[in-house]
């Protein structure tokens, strides 16, 4: 009977917590800067610093490269239950890809993606989040391709498509909601209006897509959760977990 008290008590008490309230951030003001390849010939960074950046390299004819152009993202909102936001497009990124001599290509970049970070109206501050780039220079005559296709078909018409692939990069910062720490997490492209977690592009040709992201709690950054994940996150009581770490202090004032 006691426990039975007890846990009616403690129902009771769930319930009256207020719900904690859904956070609005905005990324404005960004800027683009490519550094630390790894590999490559002839390589060269323009617009670093601005809202579109590039880096390119190699040899013996057009340079391939790498562009970010800063794009209006959207307000997102961040779950309580979750900890998360929608995932939205957070940039526009072109591959130029052109044949190149064998071995000048590079085989990674990284992006600082620098964005002033605004909770809920006001300003957090200015955050540099890291986004690596994974670059595979495959052989242009190998039949079928990397990608498993048949070479002269599809995206392999100019010979066999390269493989870019991003992935957030620990060094990255992170804002504040409350006393909680959250960062611009990445979800891979949208080419042509289609998720993907990898971009196959085109040889002798310009290629384009867009770079996803959401919000999401700093250590879970880089992290791909597994199915009913999310949904062990918002059971039971992590509900009254997550509404108690997201309360804010009164009288709290964003850095």
């Amino acid at each position: 009977m006691r426990l039975l008290t007890a846990i009616t008590a403690a129902s009771v008490a769930l319930a009256a917590l207020p719900a904690s309230a859904a956070t609005t951030i905005d990324f404005t003001n960004i800027k683009a800067t490519w550094f630390d390849t790894v590999g490559g010939a002839a390589i060269n960074f323009t617009g670093n610093g601005t809202s579109a950046a590039e880096v390119r390299w190699g040899t013996g004819g057009s340079q391939s490269g790498y562009r970010f152009e800063a794009i209006g993202i959207p307000t997102l909102v961040v779950d309580p239950m979750t900890d998360t936001s929608a995932v939205t497009s957070i940039g526009k990124f072109t591959h130029f890809n052109f044949p190149i001599d064998s071995g000048t290509a590079i085989s990674a970049v990284k992006l600082k993606f620098t964005t002033d970070v605004v909770v809920d109206g006001s300003l957090f501050g200015t955050v540099d989040f890291i986004y690596a780039f994974d670059h595979f220079e495959t052989p242009n005559g190998d039949n079928p391709c990397a990608d498993g296709g048949t070479n002269g078909g599809g995206v392999n018409i100019n010979g066999c498509a390269d493989r870019v692939a991003v992935n957030f990069n620990q060094a990255s910062g992170f804002f504040n909601i409350g006393t909680v720490d959250y960062a611009l997490d990445v979800r891979g492209f949208l080419i042509g209006g289609v998720p993907a977690n990898q971009f196959w592009t085109v040889e002798s040709a310009t290629n384009e897509a867009f770079i996803r992201g959401q919000v999401v709690l700093r250590d879970n950054a880089g992290i791909v959760p597994e199915p009913g994940t999310w949904a062990m996150l918002i059971a039971g009581f992590g509900l009254v977990g997550a509404a108690a770490r997201r309360r804010r202090p009164m009288g709290h004032v964003a850095a």
